[in-house]
């Protein structure tokens, strides 16, 4: 299976994001005129290009076993067979994900993760069609799934 899941955004946090790259691109400019050309490559790159990336770039793939995460020059692998759980959630804890609708992947540390031993980990995702992701992951049953609850139980 090869599936690829884009990020949801929120379009206050695009219009947030555009915004401060405006504003950077317009502070470098000034800097670059007034001699401070490497402060202002500096600050173009970190306050600009950096959450313009992230904003493009974030998303899920799945290929094969594996699940690889993407947001700008950031990247997770997790092997399907190592997450414990999929979970709605409305954390706003800085994540892979672009909207506040976020799913709490957790999951345990991969064997060929030689720092992290044995523990536990948690990934928030926010995917744009919830429900297909999860089923695609294939970690919940459709007949007893909630996109919105997560797991019904009775």
């Amino acid at each position: 299976m090869d599936k690829i899941h884009n990020s949801k955004v929120d379009s206050w946090l695009m219009l947030l994001v555009v915004t401060l790259a405006l504003f950077v691109l317009l502070a470098s400019s000034l800097l670059a005129i007034s001699g401070w050309a490497l402060l202002a490559l500096v600050l173009l790159l970190l306050a600009a290009v950096l959450p313009m990336w992230i904003l493009m770039s974030t998303r899920y793939h799945i290929i094969g076993d594996e699940l690889r995460v993407r947001a700008g020059p950031f990247r997770w692998r997790i092997e399907l067979d190592r997450i414990d759980g999929v979970e709605p959630c409305h954390n706003a804890a800085l994540a892979p994900a672009l909207s506040k609708e976020r799913l709490r992947l957790q999951y345990r540390a991969s064997g060929r993760d030689k720092s992290a031993g044995t523990g536990r980990y948690v990934l928030l995702l926010s995917p744009e069609d919830r429900y297909q992701f999860i089923f695609d992951l294939g970690v919940a049953d459709p007949e007893t799934f909630d996109p919105e609850t997560g797991p019904q139980t009775e």
